[in-house]
C-alpha cells in the first residue's frame, strides 16, 4: 500500500479521490491547499494542511508519495515543483476505464480521466491533466504542465507546448502546434498554428490578439 499526499483539496483533488478509489495499491492519507477555509478540514477523513504542515505531517509518518491536482496549470507546476524538490515521488493516476494504445509513454504526475483515449505513439510530459473523454491522436507530443478539458479532440500529429490550456470540447486539426502558454477557448476549432500565450476561441478559433 502506497501512502499518497494529494497537493488541492478542491473539486481536482476529488477527482483524484475518485480514481484512486479503483486503485486497492493506494490511499490518499492527507491533502494540501492554500485556501484558509479549507485548511483544518477533513476530507474523507484525511487532513487538509498548508504547506509546511503538510510536509512536516508526511515526514513525520514516512510518506513518499504525492500528487498535484490543481486545475491552474502555473499553480500546479509550482506545487509540483515544491513536492518534487522536497523528495516526493510524483505519481501519475490513470482511471481504469481510460484507454491506452501501445507505444504511448507518460512522465510523472499524469493525470488521466475516466474514458479517454490515447493512441499509439503519444508522447505526454510531466504534470499534465487530460480530462474526461478526451481523444488524443496518434503521434501526438504534449509537453510538461498542461491541461486538457473533456472531450476535447486531437488528430494526429498535434504538438502541444508547455503550459497550455484546452477548454472542454475544443477540436484541434491534425499536424497543429500549439504554442507554449496560450489558451484554446471551450468548443474551439483549432485549424492553424497558435502563437505561444495566444488565446483562441471560435469556429474555426480566431485570436482574440
Amino acid at each position: 500500500m502506497k501512502n499518497v499526499i494529494v497537493y488541492g483539496a478542491g473539486e481536482f483533488g476529488s477527482l483524484i479521490s475518485n480514481i484512486v478509489s479503483y486503485h486497492s495499491d493506494l490511499n490518499i492519507v492527507a491533502y494540501g491547499d492554500d485556501n484558509i477555509e479549507k485548511i483544518g478540514q477533513l476530507i474523507e477523513n484525511s487532513p487538509v494542511f498548508g504547506d509546511k504542515d503538510l510536509l512536516k505531517f508526511a515526514k513525520e509518518n514516512g510518506i513518499k508519495y504525492a500528487i498535484s491536482s490543481i486545475g491552474n496549470n502555473k499553480i500546479r507546476a509550482e506545487k509540483y515543483t515544491l513536492l518534487k524538490n522536497n523528495g516526493f515521488q510524483m505519481l501519475s493516476i490513470v482511471h481504469p476505464r481510460a484507454l491506452i494504445d501501445s507505444k504511448v509513454t507518460f512522465g510523472d504526475n499524469v493525470i488521466i480521466e475516466m474514458g479517454t483515449s490515447i493512441h499509439t505513439n503519444s508522447n505526454i510530459g510531466n504534470n499534465v491533466f487530460l480530462g474526461g473523454d478526451a481523444l488524443i491522436g496518434h503521434h501526438n507530443r504534449i509537453g510538461n504542465h498542461v491541461l486538457v478539458g473533456g472531450n476535447v479532440s486531437f488528430g494526429g500529429a498535434v504538438v502541444v507546448e508547455d503550459y497550455v490550456s484546452i477548454g472542454v470540447g475544443a477540436s484541434i486539426k491534425p499536424g497543429v502546434r500549439l504554442g507554449e502558454g496560450s489558451v484554446i477557448g471551450v468548443g474551439a476549432a483549432v485549424v492553424k498554428d497558435v502563437e505561444p500565450e495566444d488565446v483562441v476561441i471560435g469556429v474555426p478559433a480566431k485570436s482574440m490578439k
